[in-house]
């Protein structure tokens, strides 16, 4: 019943719209508003499904079921087949009601002149700029709506066999369903990636990333992810208490993602290169904010912070056991900062990868030139960012591990990282001889040589080498 009121009235804003217009309209405007009505979805269709997939999972969860299975896993997946069916049942009587609702509606082929007009009076109108047939849109909005709902049950399923408690599950369901309407009205237009209707409705997530790829690619990411941690879940038993262990990497990709989508400048920049500019620009004497220094707190200090924790743990466990294996604490040394030089690389890599894919899905142009400073190439905004940055984040590790290696505590590395990105703000490094954020890209806009950036990041790093070094010979045990 509600179902084909909520087409009723549909169906009518449809036909005053094609009077407006003028246009004609066919079934397939009002089957696609019909199937792709976000209130209808959010308000109805979409709490039904989530209270069934609950009433699944609570009443599927026996001990005398699980034995049967043999595993959570098998559970799990008995848990989908039976909310596919029950899925599979209101997509059938939702396609029926909105059958009934066609009768009458002219039933050419292909998109109606209404749909091609250039607007957003209907779901096809916005659906056509990107399809060619209604048919494939049709199957292609369905098919993005039903795999969003099963990656929901999936998720649903694997915090019940995590948490094994109603409470927990009921509250993240009905986080869910609220958090789909306050997304829908509330957030933003360029904070799209947060919006749970562009994964669960065609249209809104093809206008909202401006094409129809964003959508399908963010939710079949997640499924895989979801079916390996479903693959897993056995041997996994401990999820939480590890969630609560690595806390700090989950809050620090959090921080990763604000700072970068908060970097990104839409009136200043045309190009994919532009972003990546205002995305690490940091601080210079030119080019100095307090946003942009506490990005690059976040970007770099941030991941030094990660790798003190790690040294604090490597250093607690050196005994004799490592000194018998690496022979001297010389050699133990270069076989850890080895490791590092390796997880630096790795991680200007993936910076560069997610900052130019969050810029490619605000729709940047991919155009090979920077629109901010012609005389700027992108050879040279990538030198700086990988080389210079390179040499930064490796002294800055020389920095801490010396400090640590001195003080033996944690808040004096912290302690003289502040004071180190003090010499970040204006004025206090107009030579570039104090190694505190020189590989901040703003430094290129303020026609700053880079070779002379990498020298001195190069002689620091050797400066800084040769002294651990030396207390190394102070106190070295060789075996």
């Amino acid at each position: 019943m509600i179902i084909y009121i909520y087409g009723s009235r549909s169906k009518e804003q449809l036909y005053y719209f094609s009077v407006q217009t003028k246009l004609s309209l066919n079934k397939w405007d009002l089957l696609h508003s019909f199937l792709s009505d976000i209130y209808l979805i959010l308000y109805f269709i979409l709490p039904v499904l989530l209270y069934r997939s609950i009433s699944i999972i609570i009443s599927d969860f026996e001990y005398t079921i699980l034995i049967r299975l043999g595993s959570y896993r098998s559970w799990v997946y008995q848990t989908l087949n039976k909310f596919v069916q029950s899925l599979s049942i209101a997509t059938i009587v939702w396609g029926a009601v909105s059958g009934l609702l066609l009768i009458g509606a002219p039933s050419f082929a292909g998109w109606s002149p209404f749909s091609k007009l250039d607007g957003s009076l209907s779901e096809t109108q916005i659906l056509q700029k990107f399809i060619d047939t209604p048919f494939l849109a049709l199957l292609l909005h369905l098919s993005l709506l039903i795999l969003s709902l099963i990656c929901i049950h999936f998720i649903l399923a694997i915090i019940y066999v995590k948490s094994q408690r109603k409470g927990i599950v009921i509250f993240i369901a009905v986080f869910i369903w609220v958090y789909s309407g306050v997304s829908f009205k509330l957030l933003p237009s360029h904070a799209y990636l947060f919006n749970l209707c562009n994964y669960l409705i065609l249209h809104s997530g093809a206008a909202q990333f401006g094409n129809i790829w964003g959508p399908f690619a963010i939710v079949i990411g997640l499924a895989t992810l979801i079916v390996w941690s479903v693959n897993r879940i056995d041997l996994n038993t401990k999820i939480f208490s590890k969630l609560r262990y690595n806390w700090g990497y989950i809050i620090f990709f959090a921080l990763i993602v604000i700072a970068l989508w908060s970097g990104m400048r839409e009136k200043l920049g045309k190009t994919i290169w532009d972003q990546f500019i205002f995305m690490f620009i940091g601080g210079s004497n030119h080019t100095f904010s307090l946003k942009s220094f506490l990005s690059y707190w976040v970007i770099y200090f941030g991941f030094i912070y990660l790798i003190q924790l790690y040294l604090q743990r490597e250093l607690s466990e050196i005994g004799y056991y490592k000194l018998l294996r690496y022979r001297s604490i010389s050699k133990w040394f270069w076989e850890w900062y080895r490791k590092i030089m390796i997880y630096i690389a790795f991680y200007l890599l993936i910076l560069a990868l997610f900052s130019l894919l969050l810029s490619s899905l605000k729709r940047f142009s991919f155009d090979f030139y920077i629109s901010v400073d012609n005389s700027i190439t992108i050879f040279e905004v990538f030198y700086h960012f990988f080389v210079n940055g390179y040499l930064q984040v490796l002294f800055y590790v020389l920095f801490v591990f010396i400090i640590s290696w001195l003080s033996k505590e944690i808040f004096y590395s912290l302690l003289a990282i502040c004071i180190l990105s003090i010499f970040m703000f204006p004025g206090l490094n107009n030579w570039l001889i104090i190694p505190s954020g020189l590989n901040s890209i703003g430094y290129i806009l303020s026609d700053h040589s880079i070779y002379r950036i990498s020298v001195v990041l190069s002689l620091w790093n050797i400066l800084g080498i040769i002294f651990v070094l030396y207390i190394f010979h102070k106190k070295d045990i060789d075996l």
